[in-house]
């Protein structure tokens, strides 16, 4: 090879690990989150389930969550509210959320009560991953429907004495540190910050209370019925 298609080929090199570093970097600061793939039968089979009703319609209360959520069943009756829907989904995290905000929001809801962020925490992430998820969520919504009004509430406690959920063990004290940060996102985009975590806390320490829960994690009707009692304060 002579001088000049040596020097060409260095330089057509050079610009191929340039672009290629760019893309690398554009996929890494992209606004949207990862979306898992892989998910659980159940979540699939949630989401035939709400493409199976009547669509939302825009008068309408969606509650949007994980497991706390779905297991509230009928929320509509919960709250004495005629147009509620509960999106629950056992299992479902942050970006699992993101990826089915469609369905939520193509009708422009009046209210979204969104809780995210405890399965997060069970995936070994970071408060500042699990706080970025969390606001990539709440952006998405209020981009793709800006009339639609957003609750977030905070994660509640969890009770590791039960030792039923070991990917939570050790992690009681991060719950307190993602709900201040949850809290001042709120804040920073308007919206109201509804902190249930003291409601549910054992006297003098961060630990849900043995008589709200059936397993350290999930609520029980006591449980529900301090929850869905806050939420008709503020609603």
């Amino acid at each position: 090879m002579n001088k000049l298609g040596l020097c060409c080929a260095v330089a057509l090199s050079i610009a191929l690990s340039a672009t290629a570093q760019n893309n690398v970097t554009d996929s890494m600061t992209t606004s949207t989150p990862p979306l898992v793939e892989n998910r659980s039968p159940h979540y699939y089979a949630r989401l035939e389930a709400f493409k199976a009703e009547k669509p939302i319609g825009r008068r309408e209360i969606v509650m949007l969550g994980n497991s706390l959520t779905e297991n509230g069943g009928n929320w509509g009756i919960r709250l004495s509210r005629k147009h509620l829907r509960n999106r629950g989904i056992i299992g479902d995290d942050a970006s699992g959320m993101y990826a089915r905000l469609e369905e939520i929001l193509q009708s422009k809801p009046k209210k979204i009560i969104l809780m995210a962020g405890i399965n997060d925490v069970s995936h070994d992430l970071s408060v500042d991953s699990i706080v970025t998820l969390v606001t990539q969520l709440v952006d998405k919504i209020r981009q793709d429907s800006p009339r639609t009004k957003l609750l977030l509430q905070s994660l509640l406690p969890i009770n590791e004495s039960f030792q039923r959920y070991r990917r939570l063990d050790g992690k009681t004290n991060l719950i307190p540190l993602i709900n201040e940060r949850l809290a001042k996102l709120a804040h920073e985009r308007r919206l109201t910050f509804l902190n249930l975590f003291p409601l549910f806390t054992e006297e003098g320490n961060d630990v849900l209370r043995k008589e709200l829960t059936t397993d350290g994690l999930h609520l029980n009707e006591e449980g529900y019925k301090i929850w869905e009692e806050t939420l008709k304060d503020v609603l």
